[in-house]
């Protein structure tokens, strides 16, 4: 999930400019993508039944044998209907508090930056050992040379079960990206394992490689004139941050497999009332069942590469036989994906040993 500008200024963020949110639910979440001005958001499940978050361990191998199971297990806690909260655009409503904010360094936090919170939330704010804990375990998963788009590490809440995780653009600079984790979610290994893949997804194919950022947005957040003229001049799929580029992942992805719905879904996410939306969703996720891997994914198309790209790592290769499995096989066309593929379940693999 992402956040944009415009909702942190609604969630009454001082001392940041904007986010987005990335987060699971049986209900489903949903953060306006293109036309829409704001950039796209992502969702987390929370398990039914949790996996305790387990200590740092330091080393790697190539297999090990229980690992297909461990990989099964984190889809099925991910996608279980059980339990999972997503969040949004009504995140606003559901009390989103930033607790801290610090910039990184490779595995090091510095700089905390602390927010104002309820007198019942000190605890969790001051406790950097956990925050580090949450971070050095995304730097564990992620190798450090695709995480040098980050420059900065959030800890928030909105309460258990709802958002779990999230990227945005920073408010330092438009060309880096912030992540933020709920500590109160942040517990549940296997959800919160499916969850950093699916934001480090977003931060795959919305990074400034990927698209050309547009400053005009970044700074004007809550114009919608501004941010509907920077999407009428894009000739590819606009992100929400800027004009993707045109042999870029995501533009490709979008090219492939959302033509024909696209004009549909615009339809959707133009409807202002939360309720009847969410409803449309569903009725478009059922009608297209089959070419979404998640009944999430259908939130936006930036949604749905990221939702596919956490199957492509963890999932086995699938048969071509369902446009929802072609989207795990996108991935597999692009060698530097496999073998960033390779590199992540071999980490995965040692944490779950």
């Amino acid at each position: 999930m992402t956040f944009s500008r415009h909702q942190k200024f609604a969630f009454a963020i001082t001392a940041l400019l904007f986010a987005s949110l990335a987060c699971r639910a049986a209900t489903r979440l949903i953060i306006p993508d293109t036309p829409t001005p704001q950039p796209t958001s992502t969702a987390t499940p929370v398990p039914p039944t949790p996996t305790p978050f387990l200590p740092p361990i330091t080393p790697t191998v190539e297999y090990i044998a229980s690992c297909p199971l461990v990989l099964e297990q984190i889809i099925k806690d991910a996608t279980s209907d059980n339990g999972n909260i997503l969040g949004g655009e009504s995140a606003k409503d559901e009390g989103v508090t930033y607790l801290v904010q610090y910039s990184v360094n490779g595995e090091d936090l510095y700089n905390p930056h602390f927010e104002r919170v309820p007198n019942n939330l000190k605890t969790e704010q001051e406790d950097k050992t956990a925050h580090e804990e949450l971070w050095k375990y995304f730097t564990r998963l992620i190798p450090s040379e695709r995480r040098a788009v980050l420059n900065s590490f959030s800890i928030i809440t909105d309460g258990k079960y709802n958002i779990l995780a999230a990227v945005n653009q920073s408010d330092r600079n438009p060309y880096k990206w912030q992540l933020n984790l709920d500590f109160a979610d942040a517990k549940e290994k296997t959800s919160l394992t499916f969850t950093l893949l699916h934001e480090y997804g977003h931060l795959l194919t919305l990074n400034s490689d990927q698209e050309k950022v547009n400053l005009a947005v970044y700074h004007n957040p809550d114009d919608k004139t501004i941010y509907q003229r920077e999407v009428d001049a894009c000739e590819q799929y606009f992100t929400g941050e800027g004009c993707s580029n045109p042999d870029s992942y995501i533009n490709q992805f979008f090219d492939r497999f959302w033509p024909d719905l696209y004009a549909e879904w615009q339809v959707i996410d133009a409807e202002a009332d939360d309720d009847k939306r969410y409803d449309m969703l569903d009725d478009f996720y059922n009608t297209y069942q089959d070419q979404f891997l998640t009944d999430y994914a259908p939130t936006s198309p930036a949604e749905d590469i990221a939702e596919s790209w956490a199957y492509f790592i963890l999932a086995p290769k699938p048969e071509m036989n369902s446009i929802a499995n072609e989207k795990i096989l996108f991935f597999y066309e692009y060698p530097e994906l496999v073998q960033l593929r390779s590199q992540i379940l071999n980490r995965i693999c040692v944490e779950f040993q």
